[in-house]
Order: structure tokens, then C-alpha cells, then sequence
């Protein structure tokens, strides 16, 4: 038997008529954010999901990362059922969302700090995943930025910083919503 996660031809992010209501009201009254998605997306593939404001796409990312679960229907992920938040995801908002009292290398390092296999080893690697994060903001034009904190970046810096911060665990799957 072949693993749908190792299989090429299997979808990476496979959604089965998916459906959500953001609560029971909502649901008893048949009053959906989002309706009948039916998706598919190969590993390595890139896709947009473009609409106005409100048609769902936020809350389309959502349901990607397990940070929402459907009212019905069915979401794989790398051949896995979600069933809550995933590790294997790393996402920028639309808004850079940094937290006031952590400089630029320490919002990268956060996903780190909190997420496995990573979060047990942070002290005894930490060395090594500071010079990641810098190596990171290097790449986007913010060395020499790192130790700044947010109310000194402008809006622009701020938001690749965020991006930073979605890739700094090296995720195979990168949702950016507006960023």
C-alpha cells in the first residue's frame, strides 16, 4: 500500500465538499461562509484564490490550516484528515500581526518557541535558529533590522517580517492571505 502523503499523484490539499457556518445559529439557518468547495492542489503547485471582500477566501485559509474545521464535508492534507491547527503550515495575514514587545528576529523565532519538534529544542538550538531568522530577514531586505521592534519598521518591512516568520519552520504548505 502506497502512502497518500508520499504518492505524487495523490493531492497535497484535497477539499470534499466542504461547508462551513461559523456557528450552530448560522447553521440551523442554513447560513454558510462558505459552500460545496471542491478542491484540489498537487504538492508544489501554486495557487490564488481571488473575490471580493467577504466571499470567503480568509476563512478559506482557514479551514487549509485546521484553524477552523468544516460544518461539513471532508479536508485532507498531505493525506491526512484535519482535525485541528497544523504544523506543517505556515501562513502571513494581511495584516503583519507582530507582537509589540519582540523585536524582528524574535517575531520570526516564535513558530519555533511554540510548535514541535522545534518548541522542546528552542534553548539547546537556539543559537542556530536565531542565525536562520537572520539569514531570513537578509533575504527580504531586513538586515540590519533584526533587532528592531515593530513600531519601528514600516508597514512594508513589518509584513515581510511576518512572511519571514511563516517560513522561519520550513513548512510545506505557505497560505499568505493579502500579504
Amino acid at each position: 500500500m502506497v502512502d497518500a502523503s508520499q504518492d505524487a499523484a495523490a493531492p497535497f490539499v484535497d477539499f470534499q465538499d466542504v461547508w462551513l457556518a461559523y456557528n450552530e445559529e448560522l447553521l440551523r439557518a442554513n447560513h454558510f461562509a462558505v459552500e460545496a468547495i471542491d478542491l484540489k492542489v498537487r504538492r508544489g503547485e501554486f495557487i490564488a484564490i481571488v473575490g471580493p471582500s467577504g466571499c470567503g477566501k480568509s476563512t478559506f485559509m482557514k479551514l487549509t490550516t485546521g484553524l477552523k474545521m468544516p460544518s461539513m464535508g471532508k479536508i485532507r492534507i498531505d493525506g491526512q484528515n484535519v482535525t485541528g491547527p497544523l504544523k506543517i503550515s505556515g501562513m502571513a495575514f494581511q495584516a503583519p500581526s507582530l507582537l509589540p514587545w519582540r523585536t524582528t528576529v524574535d517575531n520570526v523565532l516564535l513558530p519555533l518557541e511554540i510548535v514541535e519538534p522545534y518548541r522542546s529544542n528552542f534553548k539547546a538550538k537556539r543559537k542556530e535558529y536565531v542565525e536562520r531568522a537572520r539569514k531570513l530577514l537578509q533575504k527580504v531586505g531586513l538586515a540590519g533590522y533584526e533587532d528592531k521592534f515593530p513600531w519601528q519598521l514600516s508597514g512594508g518591512m513589518q509584513q515581510r517580517a511576518s512572511i519571514c516568520r511563516a517560513l522561519i519552520h520550513e513548512p510545506k504548505m505557505l497560505l499568505l492571505d493579502e500579504p
